[in-house]
């Protein structure tokens, strides 16, 4: 395996792309936030789409390297075709209310980079990936500044890296899926792809609430921390959800199964460090509660409706199967009756929600215990991100500063999971000991197509 290089990512030019019709009058100053918005963690979601030089998986450049400034050409102008629909994206955020759709723009930055891309998926390093990002992801410039942030970065070899970071204030990831299906949906014109129209109805269904135009930031923990990359390959899934089955779960997902994995290896390396071994661990999962309401929104829904459920343990003797039958259990009960309280009412939906988030916040900012953030990312589709040049190689994204979290996304395959890891330095350093994970995973390999 090449070892990870050192490399350079120099700024060729700088412009904002606006919608490529204006927006009209009477929409500039009439969309809201949220009430979930309101109380979202002000910072970026990032995604990293790397493509070959070549046409590749998918269609493509049939006549060999697409020249750069056709490829940028392309992705500008589908860039603000696909503005039109996603207008909220080129305004800016007011009073942590509401949005000035006054079409400011979204930055749109190209670089050039001085290797290959074969030399930076040989080892990907997740701190050097931030070099392909537009924005640092825990900028405090997502609730004041541009929604939406575009980054194009070129190789010596004709690939192609793009990053966009989406403020995690206007949307979720699962927003940010639709969004990036809808552009590429407009790079490819003579696709008989059904156009992406975004659906922005979660501000009615949840309206905004005027008291909370001040509220304070609230900040995810952050600390030493190291990101790491771990790949379970599809094999190795499968032998890992047999390895989890369990009558009372015969088939966890793989989205389970790897999940449980990691919280028993991250909670156990913490206990051997602390010579604590019976001190409790907590898992929160993220849940998109879309389809989860009486009265499910579409699945184009863009906005932040996202909940999660959280699994307590404090025996470092538990099996992986009792760890799945525990997550089982606690998201059956959370989408059985948080839901429910989202229905009954402005009033009574503002508590459940703001109960929901003390507790998040009691919780994540304890001493007395472990308190593990996972997110899942499997399904959303990255990709097919297909602009006309052939499907992502690989989808990835950055180093993390926020400590005790992970993120779960889709190896190509659609059936691997590659899982981002940011713990403290000295939990992380204890993981090298850990001989079931490292049974079921590969520690940052290549990647190759």
């Amino acid at each position: 395996m090449k070892m990870a290089v050192e490399f350079k990512v120099e700024v060729v030019s700088k412009e904002t792309i606006k919608p490529s019709s204006p927006t009209p009058e009477e929409f500039k100053s009439t969309f809201r936030l949220s009430l979930f918005d309101q109380l979202t963690f002000t910072l970026y979601s990032p995604i990293l789409l790397f493509y070959s030089g070549g046409g590749g998986e998918g269609g493509g450049d049939a006549g060999g390297l697409e020249l750069v400034s056709d490829k940028s050409r392309r992705l500008k102008s589908s860039l603000s075709d696909a503005l039109t629909r996603f207008y909220p994206l080129a305004g800016r955020i007011k009073d942590n209310s509401w949005i000035n759709c006054s079409d400011d723009g979204v930055p749109y930055v190209e670089a050039k980079v001085n290797c290959l891309l074969e030399d930076v998926l040989a080892k990907p390093d997740p701190v050097e990936l931030k070099k392909f990002l537009p924005i640092a992801v825990e900028s405090l410039e997502a609730g004041t500044g541009s929604l939406l942030l575009v980054k194009a970065s070129f190789f010596n070899c004709g690939g192609l890296a793009i990053g966009v970071c989406i403020s995690h204030k206007i949307t979720d990831v699962a927003g940010l899926g639709t969004f990036i299906r809808a552009w590429v949906g407009s790079a490819r014109v003579e696709s008989s792809d059904e156009v992406v129209v975004p659906d922005f109805t979660i501000s009615s269904a949840f309206p905004p609430r005027d008291d909370l135009k001040d509220l304070p930031v609230a900040e995810l923990p952050k600390g030493q921390c190291v990101t790491r990359r771990y790949v379970f390959d599809s094999s190795k899934v499968t032998a890992l959800r047999a390895k989890a089955s369990s009558p009372t779960v015969p088939q966890p997902t793989r989205v389970e199964a790897v999940s449980a994995l990691i919280w028993k290896s991250v909670s156990n390396a913490s206990r051997r460090k602390l010579s604590a071994p019976s001190r409790q661990s907590v898992l929160s999962q993220a849940v998109n509660l879309r389809r989860r309401l009486a009265h499910p929104l579409p699945e184009h829904s863009v906005g932040n409706l996202v909940g999660g459920f959280m699994a307590r343990n404090e025996d470092p003797g538990t099996d992986l199967l009792c760890l799945v039958s525990n997550l089982r259990a606690s998201m059956k009960d959370y989408v059985e009756s948080y839901p429910k309280r989202l229905q009954g009412g402005l009033e009574s939906t503002a508590k459940a929600v703001f109960e929901a988030g003390v507790q998040f916040g009691s919780l994540m900012n304890s001493d007395d215990i472990d308190f593990y953030n996972c997110s899942s990312w499997c399904g959303l589709p990255f990709y097919e991100a297909d602009f006309g040049w052939g499907k992502p190689v690989w989808v990835g994204r950055d180093e993390s500063e926020f400590k005790n979290s992970f993120v779960l996304i889709d190896a190509k395959d659609g059936e691997g999971i590659e899982v981002w890891l940011t713990l403290t330095e000295r939990d992380m350093a204890e993981l090298d000991h850990d001989q079931e994970l490292l049974e079921f995973t590969s520690l940052n390999p290549s990647i190759t197509w």
